[in-house]
């Protein structure tokens, strides 16, 4: 006769059985807990934003830019993409975090970024042409407090000898800077603040991408898109997707951000024919990485309303009203939410539409100080006596493509 065979019993281990052995501690706290012992927590902090004057809430009603995450601005030429940039960094001086702008561009206005709040001040000091031998007295810099700036020019200066094909130093410096000087100094500054060396929230500003080719496009001497978009993905992945949305996390002390002006061209073959559709210069990655997408203006070019000032038969421009809409959001619920609308960009930041005549009515003495320089600049005499009975003010529609 066989003899029967004992099946063996198992008793299947609990999922914190398996994360035990897997070296994650499982026991519920007892008291209060240090930040630097829930690095395997997977918490996150409640959502915050680096607020934004209120006109950015109403036209999309999301309080401003979203910390702990990549957003993208997009939108042609005069759309007011420099003017939510200008605000951004008020913002962040207000709130305390450091911005770190990175512009490319070439155009940033010390002027305008100042009448949007930014804390500014500029540093004279002796110029020497050395062409004519004459020196002058003449703004050297700005200085702002929270704020760090590179331009090309700097970040050649302190990046120009980084060989990005070889990933060391090298003896030659580079005279142009490439797009992956700002990833090198992205990834210093947060080495830094992981070094305790920086002790505060970092928000990065880009503007733009698009407007710098990468090491390789630089070394080819011809500039190549392939070169660029492959570049980005290469030096911008870890950051994107991992550096920046980390700080999130309840175990980090700060919340780092990351803002993006995307340069965009328009793919009129991509889609319905005859319907244009805007593509982001760089390839994809950074859409892919953006969790807010945000639009200025129209598709297939500007569509903004210019708010015009006419006094004697000068005319200036004091404005625009610009349509704005949220084209990728997966931020948390609530703030999830997709909504289109207008919003006014002026000399010191956004307005609402409403908030038009309130402008007007307290810048009547810059609107007049800039009709004359308007006619100061056409080769003609201020007029002293134009008073506010003489302004008339219009609206160029342009808003339909």
């Amino acid at each position: 006769m066989k003899q029967a065979i004992k099946k063996k019993t198992f008793t299947r281990p609990t999922t914190d059985d398996i994360k035990s052995l897997l070296g994650f501690n499982t026991e519920k706290p007892k008291g209060p807990v240090k930040m630097s012992e829930l690095k395997t927590s997977n918490a996150e902090k409640e959502t915050e934003f680096i607020v934004l004057p209120q006109a950015f809430e109403n036209a999309l009603k999301i309080p401003g830019i979203p910390k702990g995450y990549l957003t993208i601005t997009t939108g042609w030429s005069n759309t007011g993409k420099s003017t939510i940039k200008n605000c951004l960094i008020a913002a962040c001086q207000r709130e305390g975090i450091l911005s770190v702008v990175y512009e490319t561009e070439g155009n940033f206005d010390w002027k305008y970024a100042m009448d949007c709040g930014v804390k500014a001040e500029p540093i004279y000091g002796e110029i020497y042409d050395e062409e004519t031998g004459e020196v002058t007295e003449g703004i050297v810099n700005y200085k702002a407090e929270n704020v760090v700036y590179y331009d090309s020019t700097i970040l050649a200066e302190q990046y120009g000898d980084m060989d990005y094909s070889a990933g060391k130093k090298v003896s030659k410096k580079r005279k142009e800077a490439v797009l992956e000087d700002i990833a090198y100094s992205m990834n210093t500054i947060l080495d830094l603040q992981d070094e305790g060396k920086i002790m505060q929230p970092v928000c990065f500003i880009w503007d733009s991408i698009g407007s710098i080719q990468s090491f390789k496009s630089y070394m080819s001497k011809t500039g190549n898109n392939m070169f660029d978009a492959g570049a980005i993905s290469q030096a911008f992945n870890n950051l994107i997707n991992n550096r920046i949305p980390s700080s999130r996390k309840v175990s980090e002390p700060y919340t780092n951000t990351f803002f993006c002006v995307n340069k965009i061209w328009n793919d009129s073959m991509n889609g319905m024919p005859g319907v244009p559709s805007i593509e982001l210069k760089g390839g994809k990655t950074m859409f892919y990485g953006a969790r807010l997408i945000i639009h200025l203006g129209g598709v297939a070019k500007a569509a903004v309303k210019e708010l015009k000032a006419t006094a004697k038969g000068e005319n200036f421009k004091y404005g625009i009203v610009t349509k704005v809409k949220t084209t990728k959001n997966q931020l948390p619920t609530p703030y999830n939410v997709t909504y289109e609308g207008t919003m006014c960009c002026v000399h010191n930041g956004l307005i609402s539409e409403e908030e038009i005549d309130d402008y007007k009515k307290n810048n009547i003495k810059l609107i007049l100080e800039n009709l004359d320089k308007q006619r100061k600049k056409d080769g003609k005499e201020a007029v002293a006596d134009i008073t506010e009975a003489d302004l008339e003010y219009t609206e160029e529609e342009t808003f339909d493509e």
